[in-house]
């Protein structure tokens, strides 16, 4: 009876101790999924960013065949200016490219976003849009590039390697 007990607890033993190895390997394996989860995240907010811009960049262009006369007031055309386009323009030049045409410069807000050739600092998005007729002295909203939360990996591991310049 005595070796019967010497052997099940010789058995409970390595099954508690197997059983801590696998416990071991599934807490690492969370660990993992875990970063692996944050790192998905991070890059799905840089891509929403890189999203919103390029279709506010292709709603621009698509506008820009069909000129929306928003802002003007009246109906004398001698009063209104066409609002020039500042976007990927750093935020000094729109400025100035805005006065130049009459314009001022309305609500500035910063976006933060991780887009290649986009410098923090850059126009964005401008409200109301380029080429629209607006009364001479109207405000031009924009929205600036600002660095995000997130640094993008740009390892030589990482696949946004090919894209950096090492």
């Amino acid at each position: 009876m005595k070796a019967q007990l010497e052997k099940r607890l010789k058995e409970l033993r390595n099954e508690y101790e197997s059983g801590q190895k696998v416990l071991g390997d599934i807490e690492t394996a969370l660990a993992e999924l875990e970063a692996r989860k944050e790192n998905l995240n991070e890059t799905l907010l840089r891509i929403s960013g890189a999203i919103e811009l390029l279709e506010e960049v292709l709603g621009v262009e698509s506008e820009v065949s069909t000129p929306v006369d928003s802002g003007f007031v009246g109906t004398d055309p001698g009063n209104s200016v066409e609002v020039p386009n500042v976007v990927r323009k750093p935020l000094d030049q729109a400025r100035e490219m805005l006065e130049d045409a009459g314009l001022t410069v309305g609500e500035v807000t910063e976006k933060s976003i991780f887009v290649t050739g986009v410098l923090f600092g850059d126009v964005i998005q401008q409200d109301p849009k380029w080429e629209t007729k607006v009364k001479s002295g109207s405000a031009v909203n924009l929205v600036i590039a600002t660095k995000g939360r997130f640094k993008p990996d740009l390892s030589k591991d990482s696949k946004l390697c090919p894209f950096s310049k090492h």
